[in-house]
C-alpha cells in the first residue's frame, strides 16, 4: 500500500486518491473524501497559524464503493465539505460523529479528519467515514489515518526535489548555451556553435537560425547545424524560412507535429507542415529569439516523428532562446563594418525620435531645445527699469518775507489756479502799522527839529536832526515794504502745488520759510532714479515708455534729456538723477505723480538679460574679468 504512494509519481489528483483510499483502508472507512484549500476570492488569501479565515474547498478525489449517481456524489461531497469546514477553520484534525442513531449491534459512524500540510502550512484535507464502537477507538484509528497522512508532506517534498533538479538542468543547459555563443568569434560562429549545441543536446535532426532583418521586416537564414556552407535559394532553406516567418507573424512559438494522433493547435502552421511533409514527417517547432520584447530572429528545431517533446521540454527550449536572444543581439551588432554601425546608429536614432514610443519625453526634450534656443537667439529690447516722478517744468517758491504770523486772510489751498498777481495769503501787520506810524512820527519830528535849528541857525544840530529824521524815514520806508510784502502774491499763472494755510492760521513763520510751490498745469518733464548698477546703460537721447501709478494700464513715451553726474546715497545705495521729457502731456498727470519709467537700451537675448545681473555679481566677487 505505501509502496503504491510512493510510485505516483507528481500526479497530485492521482496521489491524494491512492492516499484517501490508504487511509479507508487503514481504518476500515466506507466511503472518503479530500479537498484542496484555496483562500476565497473576496480573502486576502493568508493562513496564520491556525486555519486560514477565508477559504473555501475544492474537491480533488471521492472515493465511493457503490455506483451512484452524479447527483448523489455531489451531495455526498456537499456534505463531507460541511463536515470537515470545523476542522479545517480551527487548524486541527477532528472525530465528528455522523450518525449516533444504532441498533445494539450495529456500531456509530464516524467522519476522521486529517489536515494535509505542505512546509507546516495547511493545503488540504481528508476525510474517511468509518464505524467504531465509541469515540475511544475512533481517537484510534484517527491516529492510524494521520500516520499515512504524513506521506503527503513527503510527496510535496519529492516533487520540490524535482522541480528543483528540473530548474537546475534548465540553468546548465542555458549555461552552455551561451558559453557555445560566448567563446565564438563573430555572429556567423555564434550562430553555427547554437546549433549544433542544441541538436545534440535535444536529439534535434536539424537546428536553423534566422535573422530579422530589413523594413518590413523579413527572415533571412544564417546557420543550419552541421552544415558549413548552404544554398539560401534552395528549397529546403526557402520552406525553413517560411516556417520562420510563420513564427514571426504569430510573435509565438509554433509546434508542430505530424501523424493522425497529433492534436491541432490554435496557430498557423501551413508553412511548418509543408516542410514537415517534405521532410517525411518531421516535428518542427518554431522559437522567437527577442529582445527587449522585440523579435529578432528565430530559432527552427526538426524532431523525427518518433520523438516527441513534452510540454516542459517546448517550456525550457523557449526561456533558453529568450535567454539568449540578448547575447546573439551583440554579437550580431557587434560583427559589422565600422560605417555600418555609424549608419544604423543613425537610423535607430532618427526611429527613437520620430518614432510613436515615449512621446511624452520627446515632447518634453523637444519643448526644451526649443526653450533654450528661444532664450539664447531671440534678442527682444532690453530695458532698464527705474522709478519717477514728474516735476514742472517752470514752477516758482513763495517764501516768508519776514518773520511773523499768518493772518485769518489764506485766499488759496493745494490744487486751485491762480493769476499771477493774485493774492494768495497776508501775514498779521498789526504790529508792523504801528512800528511804522511811529517811525513815520519820529521822522516828521526830527524834520521839525531842523528846521527849527536852521532858523537859529544852529547849523550843527540841524544837521543831526535831519540826519535823524533821514533814518526815522528809512525806518518806516521798510515797514510800509514789509507791510506791502505781507500780501503774498502768485508769481505766474498756475496751480498752487503745495501750501495749505487754511488749518494753520495764527502759526508763526520764520524768514525764508516756504508758503506757497506754484507751478505751470501744461507743462512736465520727469525725473528718473537710476541704480548705479544700470547708470552705464542710459543714454542721453534714449527713448522709453513711462505708467504712472495711478494710471497703470496707460503706456507714454518719452526721451532721455539730461543725466545727473552727481550721485545720491539712498538706503546704502548710489542713485543718479535722469530727466526725461514726454512726447504729449496729458491733462491728468500732476507734479509729483510717480510711476515706473523703462528706457530702452538695445536688443540683447533672453538668456543675457536673465542672467546678466549675477554674472556681474561672480564677477565682482571673484574678479573674473
Amino acid at each position: 500500500m505505501l509502496q503504491r504512494l510512493l510510485q505516483q509519481g507528481s500526479d497530485l489528483p492521482a496521489f491524494i486518491k491512492a492516499l484517501i483510499e490508504s487511509q479507508g483502508v487503514v481504518v476500515a472507512g466506507t466511503e472518503a473524501a479530500a479537498f484542496l484549500i484555496e483562500p476565497n476570492n473576496n480573502g486576502d488569501g493568508a493562513q496564520p497559524q491556525g486555519g486560514p479565515p477565508d477559504f473555501k474547498l475544492r474537491a480533488i478525489a471521492h472515493v465511493r464503493p457503490d455506483e451512484s449517481a452524479p447527483e448523489v456524489r455531489q451531495k455526498a461531497l456537499e456534505a463531507f465539505a460541511e463536515i470537515v469546514r470545523p476542522c479545517v477553520a480551527q487548524g486541527k484534525d477532528g472525530v465528528i460523529e455522523v450518525d449516533g442513531s444504532r441498533k445494539d449491534t450495529v456500531d456509530p459512524q464516524f467522519c476522521l479528519v486529517t489536515l494535509l500540510r505542505s512546509e507546516g502550512n495547511i493545503v488540504g484535507v481528508s476525510a474517511v467515514i468509518a464505524r467504531a464502537a465509541n469515540m475511544a477507538r475512533a481517537q484510534q484509528r484517527l491516529a492510524s489515518m494521520e500516520l499515512v497522512a504524513g506521506y503527503f508532506e513527503m510527496f510535496t517534498m519529492r516533487r520540490t526535489i524535482e522541480q528543483a533538479k528540473s530548474i537546475a538542468s534548465t540553468h546548465q543547459n542555458v549555461l552552455q548555451l551561451a558559453t557555445s555563443v560566448a567563446t565564438a568569434e563573430g555572429f556567423d560562429s555564434a550562430a553555427m556553435n547554437l546549433c549544433n549545441e542544441l541538436a545534440s543536446r535535444t536529439g534535434a535532426t536539424r537546428v536553423a537560425i534566422g535573422w530579422v532583418e530589413g523594413f518590413p521586416p523579413k527572415v533571412k537564414l544564417r546557420a543550419m547545424s552541421h552544415t558549413e556552407k548552404f544554398d539560401k535559394k534552395q528549397e529546403l532553406a526557402v520552406l525553413i524560412v517560411a516556417a520562420m516567418e510563420e513564427c514571426l507573424d504569430q510573435e509565438d512559438l509554433v509546434h508542430y507535429d505530424a501523424g493522425p494522433e497529433a492534436a491541432p493547435g490554435d496557430k498557423v502552421t501551413r508553412a511548418a507542415a509543408e516542410l514537415s511533409r517534405r521532410q517525411g514527417g518531421m516535428s518542427v517547432l518554431s522559437l522567437p529569439l527577442r529582445r527587449a520584447g522585440e523579435i529578432v530572429g528565430i530559432i527552427l528545431m526538426e524532431f523525427n516523428a518518433q520523438r516527441k517533446l513534452p510540454p516542459s521540454a517546448e517550456t525550457s527550449l523557449a526561456v533558453a532562446v529568450e535567454l539568449l536572444g540578448p547575447q546573439l543581439y551583440d554579437r550580431y551588432q557587434n560583427d559589422r563594418w565600422w560605417i555600418t554601425k555609424t549608419g544604423i546608429s543613425i537610423r535607430e536614432t532618427a526611429k527613437m525620435a520620430i518614432g510613436p514610443k515615449h512621446m511624452l519625453p520627446k515632447i518634453c526634450i523637444i519643448l526644451g531645445v526649443v526653450g533654450v534656443a528661444f532664450i539664447t537667439f531671440f534678442r527682444p529690447m532690453y530695458k532698464v527699469v527705474a522709478p519717477f516722478s514728474f516735476v514742472a517744468t517752470e514752477r516758482s517758491i513763495k517764501s516768508a518775507p519776514f518773520e511773523g504770523f499768518v493772518s485769518d486772510k489764506v485766499f488759496v489751498e493745494p490744487g486751485d489756479e491762480v493769476k499771477a498777481g493774485q493774492p494768495l495769503m497776508e501775514l498779521k501787520t498789526d504790529e508792523l502799522k504801528l512800528k511804522y506810524s511811529q517811525a513815520l512820527a519820529n521822522a516828521r519830528s526830527r524834520a521839525m527839529a531842523a528846521n527849527k535849528a536852521r532858523d537859529e541857525k544852529k547849523q550843527a544840530e540841524a544837521m543831526q536832526a535831519l540826519a535823524e529824521a533821514e533814518g526815522y524815514q528809512a525806518e518806516a520806508d521798510l515797514y510800509k515794504k514789509q507791510i506791502e510784502d505781507a500780501v503774498i502774491r502768485s508769481p505766474i499763472d498756475g496751480i498752487v502745488f503745495s501750501g495749505d494755510w487754511k488749518d494753520k492760521r495764527h502759526s508763526p513763520v520764520k524768514k525764508g520759510d516756504e508758503l506757497f510751490k506754484i507751478g505751470k498745469k501744461d507743462g512736465f518733464w520727469l525725473e528718473l532714479t537710476v541704480a548705479e548698477r544700470d547708470i552705464q546703460d542710459v543714454k542721453v537721447g534714449a527713448t522709453g515708455y513711462l505708467a504712472t501709478t495711478s494710471l497703470p494700464n496707460e503706456r507714454m513715451p518719452f526721451k532721455v534729456t539730461q543725466i545727473v553726474p552727481l550721485p545720491n546715497a539712498k538706503n546704502n545705495e548710489n542713485t543718479f538723477a535722469v530727466r526725461g521729457m514726454p512726447d504729449k502731456l496729458d491733462p491728468k498727470w500732476r507734479e509729483g505723480l510717480g510711476g515706473e519709467a523703462r528706457v530702452e537700451v538695445e536688443k540683447r537675448s533672453l538668456l543675457w538679460q536673465w542672467t546678466h545681473r549675477f554674472v556681474d555679481w561672480v564677477r565682482l566677487k571673484t574678479w573674473i574679468f
